[in-house]
């Protein structure tokens, strides 16, 4: 009898062992994650629920990589390297569909435009949006939803100005500085120090575009077979997701902290920043103003002609949308 007691408990050893393993981590559903810009406040939330261990819980292996704008994050996607792209202009999106690539957009990321702001240098001569008539103001990549603030400014203001892709946003900041560029672009909490010690100043900020303040300007998109073979996998991820961003605006202290502290910033800018991203823009679910997206993507001639209803019907795939 003690034999028999001996070999039981050594199973159970031996099963606890094998629980705690590698062997029951790569039992986990790989996910890989591409996400525009990481430490923005929206985009770093698959950072922020992987770091808190709720996607392993859930049984999830999520990988989350970070590009630079919509259009390399589109590319991501499209190339087969990720699975998910987070965040990518939904200008971008569209251009990438229309031209042949097998993506899907599974729902809306973000709504509006609020976080993104364009500054000048502190003496600058330029005090109002109007100013920007005739000068170069920054976006970061073609297709981004930054690039969409510029386009649609200047079909709703009519203001003739010349956009320059600048890249990263370390790198706009030398160009305004150094004089090589009047108009820079940032993303919150990016620069806010630069403000507060009077560096620079805020221009204006994307939702002056009256058109871009309802829209979904951000996207999430998967690869079309993503999509058709782990849908399931896919609802959880979004699932998931979305209970780890209530959690974020139920404790901003604790999410304000990882927020600062990912963006290396003082916890008094970052908590300025999360003041303007409300819960109800980062709301899964359908893409709003889709008719001004395509009509914007075609007068910046990202596509030559609008996508049919069958066509939009095959890129449109909402698998989840947020708890009301």
């Amino acid at each position: 009898m003690q034999h028999l007691r001996r070999l039981s408990l050594a199973a159970l050893v031996v099963a606890a062992t094998a629980w705690g393993s590698p062997v029951h981590a790569q039992a986990l559903e790989k996910v890989k994650v591409a996400t525009t810009f990481l430490g923005l406040w929206d985009t770093s939330q698959p950072t922020f629920c992987k770091d808190r261990g709720e996607f392993s819980k859930a049984g999830l292996d999520v990988e989350v990589t970070s590009t630079r704008g919509g259009s390399e994050n589109v590319q991501a996607v499209t190339a087969g390297g990720m699975d998910i792209g987070f965040s990518p202009g939904t200008n971008s999106v569209l251009a990438a569909y229309m031209q042949g690539a097998k993506i899907k957009i599974i729902s809306s990321e973000f709504i509006g435009q609020n976080d993104t702001y364009f500054y000048v240098r502190a003496d600058s001569p330029l005090k109002t949006v109007d100013d920007i008539k005739g000068k170069s103001v920054a976006y970061p990549r073609p297709g981004g939803s930054s690039e969409g603030v510029l386009l649609g400014l200047k079909a709703e203001r009519q203001i003739d100005f010349k956009a320059v892709a600048t890249g990263a946003m370390d790198a706009t900041f030398t160009l305004v500085m150094t004089n090589q560029i009047d108009v820079g672009y940032s993303i919150l909490p990016n620069q806010l120090d630069s403000v507060a010690k009077g560096e620079i100043r805020v221009l204006f900020s994307g939702d002056e575009v009256k058109k871009q303040r309802t829209i979904s300007a951000r996207t999430i998109i998967a690869s079309a077979d993503f999509v058709k073979n782990r849908r399931a996998t896919l609802e959880k991820f979004m699932r998931v997701l979305d209970g780890c961003i209530d959690w974020a605006y139920a404790h901003e202290d604790e999410s304000s902290k990882m927020y600062a502290a990912l963006n290396k910033v003082s916890a008094p800018t970052a908590a300025k920043a999360l003041a303007f991203y409300k819960r109800s823009t980062l709301a899964f679910g359908p893409m709003l103003g889709w008719d001004d997206v395509v009509k914007q993507s075609l007068d910046a001639k990202f596509i030559s002609a609008p996508p049919t209803p069958d066509q939009v019907k095959d890129l449109i795939d909402i698998v989840y949308t947020t708890r009301k």
